[in-house]
């Protein structure tokens, strides 16, 4: 197990300034899940860690000690990648034996560490098949295999599961949970699927354009985003955002804090009527578009008993507030207070 320490990283294409001076510790035994949109610098901080494409500026720790300058063979941690990138041409316990080999390992001793590693993965009656015989799902097990063997501090994981059907990733995901939960090591995993950070992450690192926007546990970054890009990003559907007319203000709700009845409510702070646009069935939940005003929203019920116009409304503590930058107003803030004043004055 390993802490990772990452100072004042910059990293630069020619001209291009793809991170810059991030701070980031990833503590020991931790699955930290780095997530955010193509091209927002996730693989790119992976790779810094990894030594594969080395930071242009700052430093890299592990356990104290700066590794900035280290080959990726030195770093005593393995990657698993994508696309799998086992050989072809040899058995499955061919694959999982390579880095041994390379390493001089005993015989004995690659055996042992070979049965150990198929056995928790479930993957022993395979070892003598090729890849090609194998399904996608016992081929990220073998890669699995391939870097757990060589016993590593830590794990870099860049989106392992996006090959899979949508049934095998959900499986997928809980091994991987189980995992970690054996290994108690240190888990670096880069996604773009927020199903993927939210149910695995013991910490979520959301990044765009370069830069950290929150990083927290998953219930905290779901509940308490500090700025409209996270709000957005986590949740799906995602968070409703709407202006506050006459104001540099905005405030937003999640989908599923709205009451839907047939009647007014009396005792809610917000509430007005409008329109079901549409209507999905998600098997124990029912997704609604409503609209009002020329406005659009997302609702989500336990209920699909509505049809046509519906009121909807909204308790005080469950709207979030928004300055012009997208930064979050929370309730200590002396603005706050005269700002969802207004959003209750919008409409009755």
């Amino acid at each position: 197990m390993a802490k990772i320490e990452l100072r004042n990283v910059s990293k630069r294409f020619g001209n291009t300034t793809v991170v810059e001076n991030l701070n980031l510790t990833i503590e020991d035994g931790e699955f930290a899940v780095l997530i955010g949109a193509s091209g927002c610098g996730k693989t790119t901080l992976l790779r810094m860690i990894a030594g594969i494409g080395p930071q242009s500026s700052g430093q890299v720790l592990m356990d104290g000690q700066d590794i900035s300058d280290l080959p990726p063979g030195k770093r005593d941690l393995a990657m698993v990648f994508q696309n799998y990138a086992i050989y072809p041409t040899m058995s499955v316990r061919g694959n999982i034996e390579y880095g041994l080999k390379n390493k001089k390992v005993p015989a004995a001793e690659r055996n042992r560490l070979i049965e150990e590693i198929s056995g928790i993965l479930g993957i022993t009656e395979y070892l003598d098949r090729r890849p090609s015989q194998l399904s996608g799902g016992q081929r990220q097990r073998v890669a699995l295999a391939r870097a757990m063997v060589k016993k590593p501090k830590v794990f870099l994981m860049d989106e392992p599961l996006s090959n899979l059907d949508a049934k095998l990733r959900s499986h997928m995901r809980v091994e991987l949970i189980e995992l970690h939960k054996k290994l108690k090591t240190t888990f670096v995993y880069v996604t773009h699927d927020q199903v993927e950070a939210m149910s695995m992450a013991d910490r979520i690192i959301l990044m765009d354009k370069g830069t950290i926007q929150q990083e927290d546990c998953p219930a905290e970054i779901y509940n308490n985003p500090c700025n409209r890009f996270t709000a957005q990003f986590i949740g799906s559907p995602q968070m409703n955002i709407l202006e506050i007319p006459g104001s540099e203000f905005s405030f937003g709700f999640r989908p599923e804090k709205i009451v839907l009845s047939e009647t007014e409510l009396p005792d809610k702070f917000l509430q007005t009527k409008g329109s079901i646009i549409t209507k999905e069935m998600l098997g124990s939940e029912t997704l609604y578009q409503l609209g009002f005003d020329g406005i659009s929203i997302m609702a989500k019920s336990l209920t699909d008993r509505f049809d046509d116009n519906v009121y909807f409304s909204l308790n005080r503590e469950d709207i979030l507030i928004f300055d012009k930058d997208g930064k979050r107003v929370y309730s200590s803030d002396s603005r706050f207070d005269s700002v969802l004043e207004k959003v209750g004055g919008m409409k009755k």
